[in-house]
């Protein structure tokens, strides 16, 4: 049948897709997947208000605990260990406290609801929140010296030298989010909290990693302009990739959503539409920014002093003429 066509093709993408950031993800990927209905223009009753507020009380601690954390880090820890000289700047403290502001809202909220109970765009945003707008926010918020603390120890240190290499941040970020999107994976971090957290965990972490490659805090971590901007440009390629393979299937692959109240009267396969569309435009663009910023790194790193041309030779030799033509004192 065409429709059964349709799927092992899709299955065919996805592993594909897999083998490509990591082969132990195409040879995990199962032969088949649930049946699945066709279409989802079904409307099952109207959809709750999603203005709803759900307090999770591990979220709340988890919150808590990292702003504590981070601001004894950069007062009484930074002055009692010697970390650094110089105090963090109010505008700096603030942002840090806004992304966990922003990971809060996202996580446990209105999006929360929606993503979880409603619809797979919603959840699409909300991961895009978390990992292009709130993993960058965190890698910039923390200071170049407490990242050097919390990595000093041996073992710890080698680790992130390991994974600040663009190839290995590559993979390891695309495996994760890859291999979270094959769609019985997906259906178990929606119908399995336990997986769903574990799920979130792992695209914010992996996340952070992908920016801080791009952001490079620490010199000594930091890869060439060239490759940190091939590695952006790789990003965006599998995000659209992925975004485009979601937004064109005429299948339902996210089941779960098909027993769930429609929201505004978006159906399954429109609201699988609109989430792909997502991840393929807003999602790849937003890394636009991350190129950007390299870029201009590299045209400022490469841009010689005024009245000088950045060719030794001829600056050496326009200096000396210029120190001849200087009257003697």
């Amino acid at each position: 049948m065409v429709w059964h066509a349709r799927t092992r093709n899709v299955q065919l993408w996805l592993a594909s897709l897999c083998a490509l950031v990591l082969p132990s993800l195409a040879l995990a990927h199962p032969s088949g997947l649930p049946a699945l209905r066709e279409r989802a223009d079904f409307v099952l009753d109207d959809a709750h208000s999603w203005i709803v507020w759900e307090v999770h009380e591990t979220l709340v601690i988890g919150t808590l605990l990292a702003v504590v954390l981070y601001t004894w880090a950069v007062g009484p820890g930074r002055r009692k260990y010697g970390w650094s000289d110089t105090p963090v700047s109010p505008r700096q403290r603030g942002l840090f406290y806004a992304t966990m502001t922003l990971m809060y809202l996202t996580l446990d909220g209105p999006l929360h609801h929606l993503a979880d109970e409603l619809l797979f765009s919603a959840h699409m945003a909300q991961h895009m929140i978390l990992q292009l707008i709130w993993a960058p926010l965190v890698v910039i918020a923390v200071p170049p010296w407490l990242w050097r603390a919390m990595l000093r120890p041996r073992p710890v240190h080698a680790l992130a030298k390991f994974f600040s290499r663009p190839m290995t941040a590559f993979v390891t970020y695309n495996a994760i989010v890859f291999g979270w999107h094959v769609p019985m994976m997906y259906n178990l971090a929606l119908t399995k909290h336990n997986f769903h957290i574990l799920q979130h965990l792992m695209f914010m972490s992996s996340a952070v990693l992908m920016w801080w490659v791009m952001i490079a805090p620490l010199e000594e971590f930091r890869a060439t302009y060239q490759k940190r901007m091939v590695f952006i440009l790789a990003n965006m390629l599998a995000m659209k990739v992925l975004g485009i393979i979601i937004s064109l299937s005429s299948d339902v692959l996210y089941t779960f959503y098909l027993s769930q109240p429609r929201a505004w009267g978006l159906d399954a396969i429109g609201d699988q539409q609109l989430g792909g569309m997502l991840m393929w435009l807003p999602g790849g663009g937003l890394l636009w920014a991350g190129l950007g910023r390299v870029w201009w790194q590299w045209v400022r790193s490469g841009t010689p002093a005024k009245g000088t041309t950045g060719i030794a030779a001829i600056d050496d030799a326009r200096a000396a003429r210029l120190n001849a033509a200087r009257p003697a004192p």
